[in-house]
């Protein structure tokens, strides 16, 4: 994640770009995002101990290199932890995409 650049994102108190392979291409407080598996669409994205997620809004939508039709579910596991699923049709993919905790 040393690569990953700085995303202005003034509104959000946690925010980042996601590719398909779980790397962060951005990062406003986010950690690190890991694929779960090697052909699902499964993610964990870590969010860093200065945010709670479960107070907030948790917003992911899929990225425009995303496959037409892409869909995107997400869950709290815990104060720092979002699980991220994306696919389409109840089969599970992994596409790229963004997150934000409001």
């Amino acid at each position: 994640m040393a690569d990953a650049k700085p995303i202005y994102a003034p509104y959000a108190r946690a925010a980042a770009v996601v590719a398909r392979d779980g790397t962060v291409l951005k990062t406003k407080n986010v950690l690190r995002a890991e694929k779960v598996g090697t052909d699902g669409g499964t993610y964990k994205v870590i969010i860093a101990e200065t945010v709670d997620v479960t107070d907030g809004a948790v917003q992911v939508t899929p990225e425009s290199g995303a496959n037409w039709g892409t869909e995107v579910f997400t869950r709290i596991l815990d104060a720092h932890t979002v699980e991220v699923l994306t696919g389409k049709s109840g089969k599970e993919s992994g596409q790229p995409f963004h997150i934000a905790i409001l």
